[in-house]
């Protein structure tokens, strides 16, 4: 699979809404593509959840087709490429995947992942920081609440030495563990 492909591949995962359909779209409903579209999102079978929408309308889904679709799907979700680029982003599973694939995925998802949640840390810790730098630059703040948010800025600035290393330590085994796969 190219690069082209699996950067196609990661953006539906990342682009794939989770709404139920509307009777209306049970009855005009490809099952195949809906299975498929479910499976390249690295999404668990929606075909539980699509038999509820869809009995509003008294139409039952084509579970067979919908299984076909799903498997192509996950054909193409379940590369070790592609579970990478979507745990980058957070949205990654590689537990829908057949489980003889589990321990082969398994490493690209969790390397992924930790830098996704220490990237993300780091983020959140800056992004609260400022905010707290900001409101301190209120003149009719009360004594007591300038006293709180510095209060809070010390705790921040004592979580930022822990949130860093994290963070440089998750992008230093990422940018090896790339290397050592090609990615």
């Amino acid at each position: 699979m190219n690069i082209i492909r699996l950067s196609l591949v990661a953006i539906v995962v990342m682009l794939s809404g989770c709404a139920a359909m509307s009777v209306e779209e049970c009855q005009h409903a490809n099952w195949t593509q809906i299975g498929e579209k479910d499976g390249v999102a690295g999404r668990a079978s929606r075909i539980a959840a699509y038999e509820k929408a869809c009995l509003k309308g008294d139409i039952q889904p084509n579970q067979t087709l919908y299984q076909i679709g799903y498997q192509q799907g996950l054909a193409q979700y379940c590369q070790p490429g592609v579970i990478f680029n979507a745990s980058l982003n957070g949205a990654g599973n590689y537990q829908v995947c057949p489980v003889e694939r589990h321990s082969a995925l398994r490493p690209f998802h969790e390397t992924a992942i930790s830098y996704y949640q220490a990237r993300k840390a780091k983020d959140e810790l800056f992004d609260e920081l400022e905010r707290y730098q900001q409101y301190l630059l209120d003149r009719d703040l009360s004594k007591e609440t300038r006293e709180q948010y510095r209060k809070r800025l010390a705790e921040l600035r004592i979580q930022q030495e822990r949130i860093e290393f994290n963070y440089f330590e998750a992008d230093r085994q990422l940018t090896r563990f790339k290397r050592q796969h090609s990615l």
